[in-house]
């Protein structure tokens, strides 16, 4: 694809770059975000593209979109800040196509860490400036496959990695609050070319849904799965190919357009795992047992380092807690949050959720709960 002419308009240090190929057109703006940068992955001043061919392909759809390349990690160090500080430069770069082209919406596509940047930037007071927002491979429920960058020790590890972790600070913020992290018109797509994964992301954690305080799905968000990697989801050279079709339609029409190329779909389908993130609101100490779960329908118990937390807090100050269901894992579960004290929550195959209510036990748990493991 041709790039002559690529430009960047942000800022002359670099701190983050805008790129942009050919004439600035009175055309809808999409961004391009893209996903997390080793150390010394992308040279500063140079346009990384990890997108391939994708801004010139859509670019040429009749002249109907302005394709800019945010790229948010500037210098050497990749992207060790966290997602706080690249979803303000995301905001900076917003402004400046307003400036440039007077529209003051615009449309992203986002790649991997890219999407929880873009939800992260809307949450912070940038719903009203985005349209559309499209995730490929973003692990917005989380991972644990980013191990040992994910380890929550920041003088030597990026923070933004340790971010991507289920039992992260920012992405119960984010999960807790989905109606205020996405746009009107939301969707997500999600690789399954390693079976659970596709290679580094949980396939059962790459869609979104907005769930109610027990944990059941009170609205599932467009989500469709795809045979790619994580490392080639985002690498678009051919029209033919089914992202881009699947990108195109969703920016020409919203879900509406995205769901005539491929219905949504559930995790579930595909066999894959899931995380059931909660909190409580007291500690646990050598005086209260650990929190385990309990599937009464296969009848497992998830306990001791199978139920882990990084020690992160909830705004209100509940310890936010993290396990991994097994793919068949369905109907209720129970979370133990005191001895002979559960809380009874709903989940779903293959869907990674939160519960968005801290359980305080003795006040919003239930005593004696009949679960068959227990």
């Amino acid at each position: 694809m041709n790039t002559s002419g690529l430009r960047n308009y942000g800022p002359d240090d670099c701190s983050w770059e805008l790129w942009h190929s050919g004439p600035v057109r009175d055309s809808e703006n999409v961004v391009l975000v893209h996903g997390y940068r080793l150390p010394r992955a992308a040279k500063k001043g140079k346009c990384d593209r990890q997108f391939a061919d994708l801004d010139g392909m859509l670019q040429s759809e009749d002249g109907r979109f302005n394709v800019w390349q945010f790229e948010y990690a500037g210098g050497a160090w990749g992207t060790a800040g966290p997602a706080a500080t690249y979803a303000s430069r995301l905001g900076e770069a917003i402004a400046r196509i307003e400036t440039l082209t007077g529209h003051a919406t615009c449309s992203i596509v986002a790649y991997s860490l890219g999407g929880i940047i873009a939800r992260q930037y809307i949450i912070s007071g940038g719903r009203p400036r985005v349209g559309k927002l499209l995730t490929l491979a973003t692990p917005h429920l989380g991972t644990l496959r980013f191990q040992p960058f994910s380890l929550r020790w920041p003088r030597f590890f990026p923070q933004a990695a340790a971010e991507l972790r289920p039992d992260s600070a920012l992405l119960w913020n984010l999960n807790t609050r989905v109606e205020d992290s996405v746009p009107p018109e939301f969707a997500a797509i999600g690789g399954y070319s390693h079976g659970h994964t596709d290679g580094l992301i949980e396939t059962g954690s790459s869609s979104l849904v907005r769930a109610n305080d027990d944990g059941s799905v009170a609205e599932r968000l467009y989500f469709a799965a795809v045979d790619r990697s994580h490392l080639d989801i985002n690498r678009i050279t051919d029209k033919k190919d089914e992202v881009y079709r699947l990108v195109l339609g969703f920016l020409r029409d919203g879900v509406a357009g995205i769901s005539r190329v491929r219905p949504s779909e559930s995790p579930g389908d595909y066999g894959v795992s899931s995380f059931l993130t909660f909190a409580l609101t007291r500690r646990p100490t050598w005086r209260m047992l650990y929190p385990s779960v309990v599937v009464p329908g296969t009848g497992r118990r998830y306990r001791g380092l199978r139920v882990f937390s990084q020690g992160e807090r909830t705004e209100d100050g509940a310890y936010i807690f993290t396990t991994r269901l097994r793919p068949d894992d369905d109907g209720e579960a129970g979370i133990r949050c005191a001895p002979g004290t559960y809380l009874a929550v709903s989940i779903q195959r293959g869907q990674s959720l939160v519960v968005r209510q801290p359980i305080e036990a003795g006040v919003n748990a239930l005593n004696a709960l009949p679960l068959a493991a227990a």
